[in-house]
């Protein structure tokens, strides 16, 4: 298999694993990307683990490899987000 084809694969289960995580259709989501509605920030946790955090509405996920993790309800100020600069407004 080509690398090309191997990239496309493995941001094609990104992408769907990120839809699953915040409840969107796949076509849904890659809109909500391509409109900057959904942030997207690669982490790393405490264990070391990375991570793709993903914040959509109000809602903050962290997509694993083969996991998906839900934060629990955010602080309404944006300074207390806790996202980095995110733009989720901490909502």
């Amino acid at each position: 298999m080509s690398e090309n084809r191997e990239m496309f694969e493995e941001v094609n289960a990104l992408l769907a694993a990120v839809a699953k995580a915040l409840n969107l259709s796949a076509e849904d989501c890659v809109r909500a990307i391509e409109g900057q509605d959904i942030a997207m920030a690669l982490e790393v946790d405490d264990k070391g683990q990375h991570f793709v955090e993903a914040c959509y509405q109000g809602q903050t996920v962290r997509v694993y490899q083969g996991a998906i993790q839900y934060a629990p309800e955010e602080p309404e100020a944006e300074e207390e987000c806790g996202h980095h600069g995110c733009g989720c407004g901490g909502k």
